[in-house]
């Protein structure tokens, strides 16, 4: 039963706050195809294999949840176990069709006595600009849609075949993300009673805004929409050139609007711009809304004192209590390519070129981790280690691909493992089920990612071409974001790559890892039959299992030791050095990235010299030790000792 509304956007427009509950209606409501999706920010899914139609349709008229439940012929009152699907994307794209293929769906979840939800909630500016009111944040108006479904679900979803009493939320990346937030919120007590979060967290950098003024404030957004700040034009032509023609930019305002807002002023009180915003915001070009996102980037959560009381760890170890499901892929970022890091016109780069491809993610996605906004001596040293662990080479010789494959390594693990740990920790602590995965499944087939070109042919009309070209294809393949997205709601397509063709080994794997998500919903364990998945116990059983053909149960810590690095000795880096007041003080400034790699380089030497000189004399006292015991007149027999019985 898809497109039950859950919030009214029709009766009064309810942009930039939370949402409202929808009226009662007495007439029939016929819920038979899918509700408009909320205003994208990012095409990411223009050309979804399953939802690109309705795509079309974009709305802010979109708070509407979608109901699919088995049915029992022999007794109609029976309810189900419940999954709740919060889609990905950003927080700025993706909808509840999007990825889904309801065919797949249904075999694989409806089928096996699971009722699935899947959700809309607004995106970008409309869901996630928050406001300063005296000295917190307003906003998050998206994750209240979420909150607002989980009430809807616990008041109604017995007359749709569900059980209330037993809710699962499940999401990935951003909707891990949201997923992770929405099992720890104070809000949402007693609204879900389980969770499975991919390759997401609320405790990473880039899902809930931690220092600063945050990207998404009023205050930026504003500065926009007046023209006092520009979006960057060369660097947003590079992604959206073969979208659009230059003509079509031309005819747009400045930033890429429409239209200005007209009744933004000069010298506005904070809620007459927003109720200005309210009435007036006009979202209606593509092409505006896809620079803005561009230029600001992941729309963020940001702590609000209600929803969300706190972020990093502080919000797992102060708020876990229901079971949890989480994990991430072997290599989240393996499929992203050169010219994301801008590296792809080299074959082989210099040391300096390399390091300064490190500080750029160390600047960005380890920065967005800290509580405070650090030095950039302090980045530099937290940069010069991560150069060293991920990167240096004793042949002191960097080919482009292998820096590559270590740049995508080193974010991935800053982005997805080491939050992943850090809450699956935070949860240990607090003595609530845990079970952790690694994706780790390999197709033998090749994997096709789609590429949209748009050709002007001899001053015609430009015509856009959709192309599949195949990815990863001069790599070594690893399970990367969104793979496992494609083992359980398709037969192996996910937002913009497929696998092609689906294998009966593929198969396999989509049914192991359908019935582990079922029996976790169903029973909160995800054993199968044949697979008995520990879960995750700390210093006691310190297991994860790794998702393949067929599954293993792993001794330790997700992909160690990395998660370490960044958990403890990036973390210990930042607290001695931390922030000095001025993130543009760098008392290093002087140096080249190639001298302060030296530097740590003989620094670093010099530490395990160190520590191998301290281990070696350590040994050398214990041995001495033994022998001198050994040796003592103490410990001789006597041989005048006479035992009678």
């Amino acid at each position: 039963m898809p497109c039950v509304p859950v919030s009214s956007h029709t009766e009064e427009r309810i942009a930039l706050e939370k949402p409202v509950k929808k009226s009662r209606w007495h007439q029939e409501l016929s819920a038979v195809e899918y509700g408009p999706p909320c205003i994208q920010f990012m095409d990411f899914h223009k050309y979804d294999k399953f939802s690109s139609e309705n795509m079309k349709r974009q709305s802010e008229d979109c708070l509407y949840l979608n109901v699919f439940s088995p049915y029992d012929h022999e007794d109609e009152s029976k309810t189900f176990p419940i999954i709740v699907w919060i889609h990905g994307g950003s927080f700025l794209a993706g909808s509840a069709d999007t990825g889904i293929d309801m065919e797949t769906i249904a075999r694989n979840i409806i089928f096996k006595g699971i009722t699935f939800v899947t959700i809309n909630y607004r995106l970008g500016p409309l869901g996630f600009l928050n406001v300063r009111v005296g000295d917190r944040l307003e906003g998050n108006y998206g994750i209240w849609d979420q909150v607002m479904a989980l009430q809807w679900i616990q008041s109604n979803i017995k007359q749709f075949g569900g059980d209330p009493n037993r809710v699962t939320i499940m999401g990935e990346s951003a909707g891990g993300a949201a997923t992770s937030l929405l099992a720890l919120s104070p809000k949402t007590e007693g609204l879900a009673q389980q969770a499975i979060i991919m390759s997401g967290s609320a405790t990473a950098g880039w899902a809930i805004h931690r220092h600063g003024t945050p990207a998404w404030s009023l205050e930026n957004l504003i500065s926009y929409l007046r023209c006092e700040k520009m979006i960057n034009g060369e660097f947003t032509w590079e992604v959206i050139g073969d979208e659009y023609t230059a003509e079509e930019v031309l005819q747009k305002r400045c930033n890429y609007q429409t239209e200005l807002v007209p009744c933004l002023t000069v010298d506005q009180s904070q809620q007459e711009q927003l109720e200005c915003l309210r009435k007036g915001l006009n979202f209606s070009s593509p092409l505006f809304r896809k620079a803005l996102a561009i230029e600001l980037g992941v729309s963020k959560m940001v702590v609000d004192g209600d929803l969300i009381p706190t972020s990093g760890v502080d919000l797992a170890r102060n708020y876990a209590r229901i079971p949890i499901l989480t994990g991430v892929a072997r290599k989240e970022w393996a499929h992203k390519k050169p010219q994301f890091y801008n590296l792809h016109r080299k074959a082989t780069l210099t040391a300096e070129e390399s390091a300064e491809s490190v500080f750029r993610i160390i600047e960005s996605s380890f920065h967005d981790t800290s509580a405070i906004k650090l030095s950039n001596s302090t980045l530099h040293l937290v940069a010069n280690a991560s150069f060293v662990r991920y990167i240096d080479d004793p042949s002191n010789t960097f080919e482009t691909s292998r820096v590559v494959s270590a740049l995508q390594k080193m974010e991935a693990d800053i982005e997805f493992v080491a939050p992943c740990q850090r809450e699956i920790d935070a949860y240990i602590q607090n003595n609530v089920t845990v079970f952790a995965y690694s994706f780790d499944y390999i197709p033998e087939s090749p994997i096709f990612e789609e590429e949209k070109k748009t050709f002007d042919l001899f001053g015609r009309d430009p015509v856009t071409v959709v192309r599949k070209d195949q990815t990863l294809k001069d790599r070594k393949m690893e399970a990367f974001h969104g793979l496992d997205h494609a083992f359980i709601f398709t037969r192996g397509y996910s937002s913009n790559f497929e696998i092609r063709p689906f294998t009966k080994r593929d198969e396999n794997m989509a049914k192991i890892l359908t019935n582990m998500v079922t029996n976790f919903a169903k029973t909160g364990d995800p054993s199968t039959k044949r697979f008995a998945w520990p879960p995750f116990k700390g210093n006691v059983t310190t297991e994860h299992v790794s998702i393949d053909l067929p599954p293993k149960v792993i001794q330790g810590e997700l992909h160690w030791p990395n998660p370490k690095f960044w958990n403890v000795e990036a973390d210990l880096i930042t607290q001695h050095v931390g922030g000095d007041g001025d993130a543009n003080v760098d008392p290093d400034a002087d140096l080249s990235n190639e001298e302060r790699l030296s530097a740590y380089r003989r620094a670093w030497w010099a530490l395990w010299l160190l520590v191998a000189i301290l281990a070696i004399v350590i040994w050398g006292i214990v041995i001495y030790a033994v022998v001198s015991k050994g040796t003592s007149p103490r410990n001789k027999p006597y041989d005048n000792i006479v035992i009678t019985r």
